[in-house]
């Protein structure tokens, strides 16, 4: 069936927009803690903890906040016309294969030479465009070994800096105060497969026993920006969260290995109420500097049309380093996203919330989106916004949601695709699902003015996907983009995939990455293959000879130790350490560098767990 994107645009006018300055700051200098050579990961042991069960809608752990709702409005529609050209296909294959988590965080970053990083949890994928060439597929645990203190990562963020001509790599570790920290890695060289440097950032920097979760990250031309949440230990991301904090960092110094000179600002409210979810507006076209936009919303309210935009507005050390807020008014509410559908009617696909995933700056607009729920058939589908002149006392914000006549849509990215400062096309790519077809990816291309392309879709899912215990799987929490900053009209992403693996006959999620562009002629001769092995699935663990998996059930959180030991009992590998949360958890680890023989996995915890499991690997 072909799509048509039509735009519902509710017509209503509210220029109201309050603004504060009230933030805190903090200096923190960071040392090069470690250097990590990613060709020279030879041992991977790939230790996972995959908690099975999703917090229930409507239990402790999942709530709706009531911020106040926008008054209702006319419920008047107008349909824009699909009036851009389509958008066009270039290269498109399976990336990341499953790396025995959820759920699976897609980013990607590409460099002007076409060299690819995409990861997910908990893993990383090289592809190099020009010779269709994947290296080794390697695990987060590996990559951060000599800084993470065998503690949990999770959340992967990836950007190129096309002025530096170097990559940024972080993940967060640990899932209390007492072990959380962010690991940054900055690339010495173009080439991600080389040296990369390691630095932590403390999880708990305000010391106030919280530890951080979903990272994002943007550079302008000079520092890199991650805004990431700080919760309370043993709670969920809805009822744990203390605030959204902004780290500043000066890159150049990343990449050479010197001291990390950063700034921490916290306190970022409005109204003495935190700002949840800060999403950078990445440059569009190139590195604009020195301030860095974020954008943020209501996000778990029934309906809203507030949105907040965050202004970091001067460099590490300027005398007129700040951070303000002003709140807007869309014309276009935004609705808490229902789930989304799978062909087996038994499983959805949960959404979250509709906090931005994904914003860029060019051409005096910034423009964003985000899930949402559509009003007109009550399907989790896109929201589109644009926020003019985000410098002038007074920005106006426009919004659209796109309609999905059959098909679920979730989990948005965006980038800009223009050419020029008169051009303001985004592509915005994102997953797709229904009670008809597996989950996959999807785009569509806009233009800041209401004009839209047909959807395309890129992939459909090979099949359901079904790794939790219940009936509410992860489908998200991120998707991956980024305009190939040479390319002007070239964008990558990378979404959820559903597929089989065929030794388990498990049914799981790994990422599709594919090649976009605003027009046929753009893109280049990139195969669709894998030269060497057909996926990069295969530079895995292969699930039916190398992964150990062992189910946990516990009463109540307990720090774990996970031990590999040879016949003789000499301890192999410390694997994980970690706090595991209640009831079913499942852990695993591969052996595919190791001998074939006898070894036992030893489990223990400060609260008298102690398991052996007898392992053989022929």
């Amino acid at each position: 069936m072909a799509f048509k994107a039509y735009i519902i645009l509710f017509i209503f006018s509210i220029s109201s927009v309050f603004s504060q300055t009230n933030t805190s700051r903090k200096y923190f200098s960071h040392t090069k803690k470690a250097t990590v050579n990613f060709e020279s990961i030879t041992q991977d042991f790939s230790p996972t903890l995959l908690v099975r069960e999703m917090p229930k809608p409507g239990s402790g752990k999942m709530v709706h906040y009531n911020y106040p709702e926008t008054k209702d409005k006319s419920k008047q529609t107008q349909k824009t016309q699909t009036t851009l050209p389509n958008l066009a296909l270039g290269s498109s294959f399976f990336g990341n294969p499953f790396g025995n988590s959820t759920p699976t965080d897609n980013d990607i970053a590409i460099s002007d030479s076409g060299m690819i990083v995409s990861v997910i949890n908990t893993n990383i994928l090289i592809y190099n465009t020009k010779t269709s060439t994947a290296s080794p597929v390697k695990s987060l645990a590996a990559f951060t070994t000599p800084v993470n203190n065998k503690h949990q990562e999770f959340d992967p963020k990836v950007m190129y800096d096309p002025n530096a001509d170097k990559f940024v790599l972080m993940c967060p570790v640990g899932f209390v105060d007492s072990t959380s920290k962010i690991i940054v890695g900055f690339s010495q060289t173009n080439d991600p497969n080389g040296n990369w440097n390691l630095y932590t950032l403390p999880g708990n920097p305000l010391n106030n026993n919280l530890w951080s979760d979903y990272p994002m990250i943007s550079m302008t031309d000079k520092e890199l920006f991650l805004s990431i949440n700080l919760l309370y230990n043993d709670s969920s991301w809805q009822t744990g969260f203390v605030e959204t904090i902004i780290w500043q960092m000066k890159k150049d110094s990343g990449y050479a290995g010197l001291p990390l000179g950063s700034y921490l600002h916290h306190n970022i409210n409005f109204n003495g109420k935190a700002i949840r979810n800060l999403c950078p507006a990445k440059g569009g076209s190139q590195l604009y500097g020195p301030n860095m936009y974020f954008v943020s919303n209501r996000n778990l309210a029934s309906q809203n049309d507030t949105v907040f935009l965050v202004e970091v507005t001067d460099t590490i050390g300027a005398p007129t380093n700040t951070v303000t807020t002003k709140a807007l008014i869309s014309n276009q509410p935004y609705y808490f996203p229902p789930s989304g559908r799978q062909a087996v009617a038994t499983q959805s696909l949960a959404t979250n919330d509709s906090r931005n995933l994904g914003a860029f700056y060019e051409n005096n607009k910034i423009q964003y989106v985000h899930n949402t729920n559509n009003p007109l058939n009550n399907q989790v589908t896109i929201y589109y916004g644009v926020i003019d002149s985000p410098q002038n006392a007074t920005p106006t914000v426009t919004g659209y949601i796109i309609n999905n006549d059959t098909v679920d849509f979730a989990y948005p990215n965006i980038s800009y695709a223009g050419l020029n400062a008169t051009d303001h096309t985004a592509i915005i790519s994102f997953d797709h699902s229904s009670n008809k077809i597996a989950a996959g990816v999807s785009a569509i291309k806009a233009d800041a003015m209401g004009n839209f392309s047909n959807i395309l879709r890129i992939k459909n899912g090979a099949a359901h996907v079904n790794v939790l215990t219940d009936n509410l799987e992860r489908w998200g929490d991120y998707s991956g983009s980024q305009r190939r900053y040479n390319k002007p009209g070239e964008v990558w992403m990378s979404g959820y995939y559903g597929y089989n693996i065929n030794a388990f006959n498990k049914n799981r999620h790994g990422a599709w990455i594919a090649q976009l562009a605003t027009d046929a002629s753009i893109i280049t001769n990139v195969s669709s293959t894998i030269k060497n092995n057909s996926s990069p699935a295969l530079l895995f663990p292969n699930p039916a000879q190398d992964l150990f998996s062992v189910e946990i059930n516990l009463e109540k959180p307990e720090y774990l130790s996970f031990e590999l030991y040879d016949v003789n009992g000499k301890l192999i590998e410390v694997l994980l350490r970690d706090w595991v949360k209640t009831k079913s958890n499942t852990f695993s680890f591969s052996l595919k560098d190791v001998s074939n023989g006898i070894y036992f996995l030893k489990i223990t915890g400060n609260n008298n767990t102690n398991i052996t499991k007898k392992i053989i690997k022929q």
